[in-house]
C-alpha cells in the first residue's frame, strides 16, 4: 500500500488530494498548521492527521518521522502548501515578503530535505510540487507577491 505525504492538507488542493487518495486506499499523510480544528480527515482510516508547519523544520522532522512511524513508508511528497500575499510590491512589507518565499520557496526546500534520505534509503520515491498561476499570468490592479 502507498503513502502519501500532504503539505497544506487542511483546505482547498491539499484537502482534496487528501480525500483523493485516501479514497483511492492510499495511507495519507495530511499535515496543517492546526490539525485540532481538522474534523473530516480526522475520522478516515489510513489517515494520519498532524501538525507541520513548513517554515519551522522541527515540525517538518516530526510529522515524517510520525509518517514513517504510522505507515512504515513514505512513497509521494505532495508539497501543496503555499502563501499569497496580494497587493502592489511596493507596498509590501518585509514581514509579507519573508514570509512569501519563507512559506513558498524554502517551505518547500525544508520539506523535500527531510523525506530525501527517506526516499534514498528506500532507493524510490516521487515529489510533486504545487505552485500558483501568479508565477505565470499577471492580474490587473492586483500584483501578488506569490512566487
Amino acid at each position: 500500500m502507498k503513502t502519501i505525504f500532504i503539505t497544506g492538507a487542511s483546505s482547498g488542493i491539499g484537502k482534496a488530494a487528501a480525500n483523493y487518495f485516501a479514497e483511492q486506499g492510499w495511507n495519507v499523510v495530511a499535515t496543517m498548521r492546526s490539525p485540532e480544528k481538522e474534523t473530516e480527515l480526522t475520522g478516515r482510516e489510513r489517515v494520519l492527521v498532524t501538525r507541520l508547519d513548513v517554515e519551522k523544520k522541527e515540525t517538518i522532522r516530526e510529522a515524517v518521522a510520525q509518517g514513517i512511524e504510522r505507515f512504515g513508508k513514505i512513497d509521494v511528497l505532495l508539497n501543496n502548501a503555499g502563501y499569497a500575499a496580494f497587493g502592489v510590491l511596493e507596498a509590501a512589507t518585509e514581514t509579507q515578503i519573508q514570509r512569501q518565499f519563507g512559506v513558498n520557496v524554502y517551505g518547500v526546500m525544508h520539506t523535500i530535505q527531510e523525506v530525501l534520505p527517506h526516499f534514498r534509503a528506500n532507493r524510490e520515491g516521487r515529489i510533486i510540487n504545487v505552485s500558483s498561476i501568479g508565477g505565470r499570468v499577471s492580474f490587473p490592479a492586483a500584483v501578488t507577491l506569490s512566487c
